[in-house]
């Protein structure tokens, strides 16, 4: 073979070569990971079969920069789904009444809330969310986002139990979620059930603290089952209430020194028993937490859930903002529960049985100091 057709060859060889690859050569034009980012735009911008839109595509990426962490608890959130998180925290929004989280990488319902929806349909604590109108979810905020609708509307969740699934169809309500309720039981009993650390928290439990004592009460039964969590710094404020002087929680950072917060109070002042289980996680593990190693009262119930971890929100430019763990946080006595979770003091299974429990040795308390 001459070595002119030779020659011929290599070059229609390198030609069809370009002419297959032309995506990829146009993608090493960018370094860098950022740039390959933007080179993959670029190749399915030019060289995919239908119209790309660059900016869902580039969101789609910022979305998968936080989800590579594998972090069930950091998320991206759009401007859209940011303020849907913030209304659904303020205690009103409209959606089907479900405290969701997220265990062994799956979505579930901590707890329907009474009277929603959610109740309404048959759906229970410990179901799996497995797809909200046929889209899979990962999430809690990403399933959050979708449930939530005009009031009126309809929403289709795909559900797990008992190693089955199903789909449910719930109509939309609007959804006014209270912080707490309270009421007085028999002998001097004072008992408050908190639901929730949103915006009003510590001036609901404040309020009932006060009445209850007007009232007559001699102890207290905090209940913090079922309760996912909120904002810590309302965890604190309440634990001001509780907490004799002294430290409240420690948060364990990265890149920065770790930060113990601490109560400045004098304690509830008569004896306390906090109810607990599986369902309590977060800021409630902070609260029962500080109460338990400071000897302020007695755990009753099961294991929590064991969420010692801490998000921020922080906000970008166009309005959507990234949620991301930031610090691991220890108890007063040092104890990592993350995973873990705390361990009551008086274990009892059954709701019924648990409150029972409570209240009895909240009576024997009641009597030791009289």
């Amino acid at each position: 073979m001459s070595k002119r057709r030779v020659l011929l060859l290599c070059l229609i060889t390198a030609l069809v070569a370009v002419t297959v690859t032309a995506g990829t050569c146009f993608y090493f034009i960018y370094t860098g990971p950022i740039g390959k980012v933007f080179g993959i735009v670029n190749l399915l911008d030019q060289s995919y079969y239908r119209p790309v839109d660059r900016e869902k595509a580039l969101e789609g990426a910022s979305r998968g920069v936080v989800t590579s962490l594998g972090d069930p608890y950091s998320s991206y959130m759009s401007r859209q789904e940011w303020e849907e998180f913030q209304v659904r925290t303020s205690g009103a929004y409209s959606g089907i009444g479900v405290t969701i989280d997220v265990r062994d990488k799956y979505v579930r319902i901590a707890t329907p809330m009474k009277g929603s929806p959610a109740e309404e349909a048959g759906l229970r604590a410990d179901d799996l969310i497995l797809r909200v109108d046929g889209e899979p979810v990962a999430t809690s905020d990403e399933a959050a986002a979708k449930i939530r609708g005009p009031a009126g509307t309809s929403v289709t969740l795909t559900i797990g139990r008992d190693q089955e699934s199903f789909d449910v169809t719930i109509t939309r309500r609007d959804i006014v979620v209270p912080a707490s309720s309270y009421s007085m039981k028999e002998g001097g009993i004072g008992y408050i059930e908190l639901l929730s650390f949103n915006e009003h928290s510590d001036a609901e439990v404040a309020a009932a603290l006060e009445d209850l004592k007007d009232q007559g009460a001699k102890a207290i039964v905090l209940d913090l089952r079922y309760n996912g969590g909120g904002y810590v710094n309302q965890c604190l404020n309440i634990a001001e209430m509780f907490v004799p002087k002294g430290p409240v929680v420690t948060l364990n950072y990265k890149n920065a020194p770790a930060e113990t917060y601490s109560s400045q109070g004098s304690g509830l002042g008569m004896p306390l028993v906090v109810l607990v289980n599986g369902g309590s996680a977060s800021a409630s593990e902070i609260l029962a937490g500080a109460i338990q190693d400071s000897g302020a009262g007695v755990l009753v119930g099961e294991r929590t859930f064991g969420k010692g971890l801490v998000q921020g929100a922080f906000p970008l430019k166009d309005g959507s903002v990234v949620k991301l763990t930031t610090a691991e946080y220890l108890t007063p006595s040092g104890r990592a529960i993350n995973g873990a979770g705390l361990e009551p003091d008086v274990e009892v299974h059954g709701d019924d049985l648990q409150l029972q429990r409570a209240l009895e040795i909240a009576a024997q308390a009641i009597s030791g100091t009289q």
